[in-house]
């Protein structure tokens, strides 16, 4: 079940985090680097994200994975995007991205080791728009979707 999520609701932080910090550390692996900042933050610093939306997905009462997103105008950039590792390979990454709002343009970014990632994009329709080195010989991709 995917549905809204509020980051300060009492233990939520706690949660996201755990579930940042578990996915994040696989894209970690895959791309060489660990200075993903999802992969560090903390509770607090999760729980003033307020300018984000947020939905969890979930498994009976327990988050699985987050989706949160900033909406400027007529633009929606997903901020982050994580699932449990442990619930992976279930679909829930794919109905967390189609939980977002459907908006003229979609962009997120992501490793471009991160094949999963890239690919989970790909079928959903997003194409590549460019890549950016963060480090040396490190690289993300950007990706958009415009609706049709």
């Amino acid at each position: 079940m995917i549905s809204l999520l509020d980051p300060t609701e009492p233990g939520r932080a706690q949660r996201i985090v755990a579930i940042q910090r578990a996915a994040y550390a696989v894209e970690a692996e895959l791309m060489g680097f660990h200075a993903i900042p999802p992969l560090h933050e903390t509770e607090e610093q999760v729980a003033t994200l307020g300018h984000l939306c947020w939905r969890g997905a979930f498994d009976g009462p327990r988050l699985v994975g987050i989706v949160a997103w900033e909406l400027q105008g007529d633009a929606l950039e997903i901020d982050r995007l994580a699932v449990d590792p442990a619930f992976g390979r279930q679909g829930r990454g794919r109905q967390l991205v189609q939980a977002v709002p459907e908006v003229p343009t979609i962009t997120v970014s992501t490793g471009t080791a991160n094949h999963p990632a890239l690919s989970l994009y790909a079928s959903l329709g997003f194409k590549e728009t460019g890549r950016t080195e963060i480090a040396e010989g490190i690289f993300t991709t950007q990706l958009e979707r415009r609706s049709r």
